[in-house]
């Protein structure tokens, strides 16, 4: 279960941080090897974990993509690559804790899933979910009214890389206002997406608008990147100023 919710982005660290164990879980990555856009191998997925243990966090909950067109994941699929990968853990040695939940894509596929009930929420059925980059559905807010009337809380995942929200913060006040929490790429706030993607991402947090922070993390590259990213002062003042739900997923 999880513990007490903190509200978006309230409270202060009294001291800075040095790494990303203020957050203690990851929740938005693709650790899984083979299944999405994520990592290849077994061995390459070995070597982020051991970049997340160095980076700080206590552990992670990785979500593949699922989504109709290019990666249509089930939940055994997602359980059976999970298993694989926390054997391999454990083999090699490591402490981590490492659970699997996904990252829905709001597409026709993914809305029979969710009348199947093939779904692997966080726990507190929580749900990761994601838009096209090229517009969100008409009936967005009807999706995410359904998702909550079926008892689980979404988390939108990356709504600074959607470039049609970018400057749009009625809209994401909306969203928030019917109950689906934002999630921020910790990338975004470097500029691996670009200035303007930076830009929006620390308005967002300004606002008090972002409940968590995610990796998102993909590759070696990504790693490397949020290596460098524990070198940006501003990075770690974000980190000191704001506290993310991410603790509560230490709660699981």
């Amino acid at each position: 279960m999880f513990g007490k919710l903190f509200s978006r982005s309230s409270g202060q660290h009294s001291t800075q941080p040095s790494d990303f164990s203020v957050l203690g879980m990851d929740m938005h990555s693709h650790l899984i090897p083979g299944i999405d856009d994520g990592v290849e191998t077994i061995e390459e997925s070995l070597e982020l974990i051991r970049g997340l243990i160095q980076l700080g966090y206590s552990g992670a909950i990785t979500t593949p993509h699922v989504m109709g067109d290019y990666y249509p994941n089930t939940g055994a699929i997602i359980q059976n690559g999970w298993e694989e990968l926390r054997r391999a853990i454990h083999q090699a040695g490591l402490t981590f804790r490492l659970e699997a939940s996904a990252e829905y894509n709001l597409d026709n596929y993914t809305a029979e899933l969710f009348a199947k009930g093939d779904i692997l929420p966080m726990p507190g059925k929580r749900i990761l979910v994601e838009l096209s980059f090229f517009g969100a559905p008409p009936d967005l807010e009807n999706r995410i009214f359904q998702l909550r009337l079926q008892g689980y809380s979404p988390i939108l995942a990356h709504p600074e890389r959607y470039s049609y929200y970018i400057g749009n913060l009625g809209t994401l006040e909306r969203i928030c206002d019917l109950g689906c929490d934002l999630q921020v790429n910790i990338l975004s706030l470097t500029g691996h997406y670009g200035p303007q993607v930076a830009k929006w991402a620390k308005t967002l947090l300004d606002k008090d608008m972002v409940s968590y922070l995610g990796t998102d993390m993909h590759n070696i590259r990504h790693l490397h990147e949020l290596q460098a990213a524990l070198r940006q002062k501003e990075i770690l003042r974000i980190l000191q100023r704001h506290t993310f739900k991410n603790q509560d997923l230490l709660n699981l």
